[in-house]
């Protein structure tokens, strides 16, 4: 009767650790979608831009440079507030890259952040 108690009592433990940690995965899953984000490929961007860019996004606070690559023209800009839409994004991104960067140097490429990386590479081995 003593094994059949205990037996019962690990197995109950079993489940109870399962349950803990779907609930730990599940609670992981939910924490929200990430943050928007937009790809922009600018012809001959140069540092001073992508510098330029930078300070003034930071100055501003409602948007970030997540990834830039002067080589290949590549920034990939992701808003700082959960929540915030991609067209929320380019509202509040565009002034200050238009202070820098012309608009017809500019196009929004619809790739993820692993391309944008890739594009660098690529840019960066045929230099």
């Amino acid at each position: 009767m003593k094994t059949w108690t205990l037996d019962l009592m690990t197995a109950y433990r079993r489940v109870l650790v399962a349950c803990c940690a779907l609930l730990l995965a599940v609670m992981g899953i939910a924490q929200g979608p990430a943050n928007s984000s937009i790809t922009l490929k600018i012809k001959d961007l140069s540092s001073e831009e992508r510098d330029a860019l930078v300070r003034q996004l930071e100055k501003g606070g409602e948007a970030r440079v997540a990834f830039a690559c002067v080589p290949a023209g590549i920034l990939v800009l992701e808003a700082t507030a959960q929540g915030r839409t991609v067209d929320s994004l380019r509202l509040r991104a565009m002034p200050g890259l238009l202070a820098s960067v012309s608009p017809a140097r500019i196009t929004e490429e619809h790739i993820a952040l692993n391309e944008a990386e890739q594009r660098c590479s690529n840019a960066r081995a045929s230099r």
